[in-house]
């Protein structure tokens, strides 16, 4: 009676398929990648791993020695089915293994825990094993029916015979003893574990003899298609070699015939075939060029050779090849060749063959469109806007450097390439449909774009064909990023300037009415002081009196002053079409009193054409008003004063000029005068609130015009300032 140790016995079984299993591996990736023979490396390796922890019961927990050892069991099994699978061209069913694997695993934890019974958990293990092992030898033998040989036959008679094997073990331990420690086996059972333990040796036989069949089978047929190829083949250049026969006659009255020149040469570059077209093309008759070295013809020394080291570069043909060739005359005449090497029987090469043809015309038209592109290219580059030319599909045909430029590209590296790949898909999308829409439609479209941080002004226009449709377009595009940031820095500034205005108007026309309250209780007050304790007064108080009387009025009328600044714009009537003579006559009508009383001399210009602007009339009367005011205030003691209006039409407006013969003004001082509150004298001397200028200066700008000065101090003053011309 055959009678083993389990420990011995286990442990030499899984060593023997975890030997199995390595040289599954390295069998499969040296003859296929690992990939037909993976599956059964792992099922051999697997069932190693699970037989090393069961017979490690004594020395692991139960949980890892049992349920993990018959875990690795299930999974070898289940790995053994599916390579099997694979090797049979059959799906994989990963449910029915996932269910195959619960019921494994639910079978032995019962039989560990619910019933503790050695036999019952290998009764259980090997039944559930047996359907797999079964269904796995019926798609091999499936299989066999296309692909026979005895690598198939080996491997079924392996899995149907570790499917007995199985059923064996489980009626063996089902009808003996009950075991109860798994120390040692006999009789079958031992049988067993030495054979599962040769199964997978014999399974690595089966399968290196399957892949032997596999690889004669594919040798076989590529075997008998070359031969059916080869044969076809021959049959074929026997059947070239009747048709080049025949066309050999046809080939020759083709070449004689042909515009071109045919020419062959043998190895040293003599020739040995040219056609009739050389008499034509270069003067030399056939017999002058038969056996003449090639070169004698060609335009330059170094020619030929040039022409045999492009082929050699070229892997033995060229196209298109331009050189010169030297015509009998001894013109120097340009052409073009399509050449090769040919070679004989034996792969030697044995001379050059090809088509020259003369490309004058070509090269001369060539030339012109060099000398037209470089113009083009020229004015392209000369322009500061970006300028392209492409088709609708985005190939770029022209290209100047500002565009280039703003691809950090050179305008030579973008010509040719396509204009759509530089912009990202969503952009790229809505250029092409403006694109197309200009071509279809022949309209030209303008439109501003903002790329980043640029504003671009871009036209876009259609170029028409050959045929006069438009199948092209251009572009020109033009920076205004400075332009536009700067409208947008001057509207941003004009509105805070309207409202800062604005506010500083309303600022003064309140504190103007609410300044004059108080002015006036000061007045009256100041009166009343007068009359009733004026005769108790001496001579300091009466003067003391008399200064805060004179501040009072003095403060009223600045403050009047103020308001009247602070009018020009908010209660200004409209400018109109209005003749400007009335107006400076009003002015002096008004400044008569103090006219008459500085015995002033006022000369208004007379003839010529009577000014007509567009203004407000009150305001310009006021303009009048002010300047000449001024003028007879700051009039010189040691002469008579004298004023002189007048005026001058200068383009869209007229100019206007008060001069006068007065006390001058310094040129440090001409910006000066203007601002509000300056005052260049002392009240002492000159009455005034230093707002009248100021008043001027507002009521020109309002009216679009300007105002300056020019003076020499103790000769006089002039004064300057223009209005729009009434149309």
């Amino acid at each position: 009676m055959l009678r083993l140790d389990v420990g011995t016995l286990g442990f030499t079984t899984a060593m023997t398929s975890m030997a199995g299993g390595i040289v599954f591996a390295a069998y499969g990736m040296a003859r296929h990648h690992g990939r037909r023979w993976s599956s059964f490396s792992a099922s051999a390796l697997c069932y190693g791993l699970g037989l090393l922890l069961i017979i490690h019961l004594d020395t692991l927990p139960p949980v890892l020695a049992i349920l993990g050892g018959n875990l690795m069991l299930a999974l070898a099994a289940v790995a053994l089915h599916a390579c099997c699978a694979q090797l049979s061209e059959q799906p994989l069913r990963p449910w029915l293994y996932l269910g195959f694997v619960v019921a494994y695993v639910g079978g032995v934890f019962y039989f560990l825990y619910g019933t503790d019974s050695i036999g019952g958990r290998i009764v259980v293990v090997s039944l559930l094993r047996v359907p797999l092992f079964l269904h796995a030898a019926l798609m091999v033998r499936r299989r066999r029916r296309v692909e026979p040989g005895i690598g198939m036959a080996l491997l079924q008679a392996v899995l149907g015979g570790w499917a007995c094997l199985l059923v064996g073990r489980s009626l063996g331990v089902a009808m003996a003893a009950p075991i109860r420690e798994f120390v040692s086996m006999e009789g079958f059972l031992a049988l067993y574990y030495v054979m599962s333990g040769l199964g997978y040796v014999v399974m690595v036989i089966a399968l290196m003899l399957i892949d032997a069949d596999r690889l004669a089978a594919m040798l076989g047929k590529e075997v008998s298609r070359q031969a059916e190829a080869l044969e076809t083949q021959i049959a074929r250049q026997l059947q070239a070699q009747d048709d080049l026969r025949r066309s050999e006659a046809d080939l020759r009255a083709i070449l004689d015939n042909m515009p071109d020149i045919f020419y062959r040469t043998d190895r040293d570059g003599r020739l040995l075939m040219v056609s009739r077209s050389v008499e034509s093309l270069l003067g030399y008759t056939v017999d002058e060029v038969l056996g003449r070295d090639a070169a004698f013809y060609h335009g330059l020394p170094d020619s030929r050779a040039n022409l045999v080291a492009a082929l050699e570069a070229a892997g033995g043909s060229i196209i298109d090849y331009e050189l010169q060739l030297q015509h009998k005359d001894g013109r120097t005449l340009w052409a073009s060749t399509s050449s090769r090497f040919y070679y004989d029987a034996d792969g030697q090469r044995v001379g050059t063959e090809g088509v020259v043809r003369l490309i004058e015309e070509r090269k001369r038209n060539e030339l012109f469109i060099r000398e037209n592109r470089a113009l083009i290219q020229a004015m392209l580059d000369a322009s500061s806007d970006a300028i392209m030319l492409f088709r609708p599909d985005g190939t770029l045909l022209a290209v100047n450097e500002v565009l280039a430029g703003r691809f950090g590209r050179q305008a030579s590296e973008l010509t040719g390439s396509c204009l759509w790949d530089m912009f990202p898909p969503d952009v790229a999308k809505a250029r092409q449909e403006t694109v197309s829409r200009v071509v279809e439609t022949g309209q030209a479209v303008h439109f501003l774009d903002r790329r980043g941080e640029l504003y671009l002004d871009n036209s876009i226009y259609p170029a028409p064909g050959a045929d006069g449709i438009p199948d092209k377009v251009a572009v020109y595009s033009r920076d205004i990023t400075a332009q536009t940031l700067a409208e947008a820095r001057v509207t941003t500034y004009l509105a805070e300037l309207e409202r800062s205005n604005a506010e500083l108007e309303q600022f003064a026309y309140v504190a103007s009415h609410d300044l004059r309250e108080p002015l006036r209780m000061i007045s009256s007050y100041l009166s009343l002081l007068e009359r009733r304790y004026g005769p108790r007064l001496e001579g300091d108080g009466l003067e003391f009196l008399a200064f805060a009387r004179d501040g009072a009025r003095r403060m009223d009328n600045l403050v009047l002053d103020l308001l009247e600044f602070s009018r020009i714009e908010r209660k200004g009537s409209p400018i109109i079409a209005m003749e400007a003579e009335p107006g400076l006559r009003q002015a002096l009508r008004h400044l008569a009193p103090a006219i008459v009383e500085s015995a002033t001399a006022v000369e208004v210009a007379s003839g010529g054409e009577s000014p007509w602007v567009m203004g407000d009339p009150d305001q310009v009367i006021r303009l009048f008003q002010n300047l000449i005011g001024n003028a007879v205030k700051y009039r010189a003691a040691d002469r008579t004063p004298r004023i002189s209006v007048s005026w001058r039409r200068d383009g869209g407006e007229w100019e206007f000029t008060v001069a006068d013969n007065g006390i001058g003004i310094e040129a440090q001082y001409f910006e000066r005068i203007f601002r509000i509150f300056q005052r260049l004298h002392t009240p002492d001397r000159y009455e005034g609130t230093g707002i009248g200028l100021a008043i001027c200066k507002k009521i020109v700008e309002r009216h679009g015009g300007r105002i300056w000065v020019d003076s020499v101090p103790g000769e006089g003053s002039a004064f300057h300032f223009t209005l729009p011309a009434a149309s």
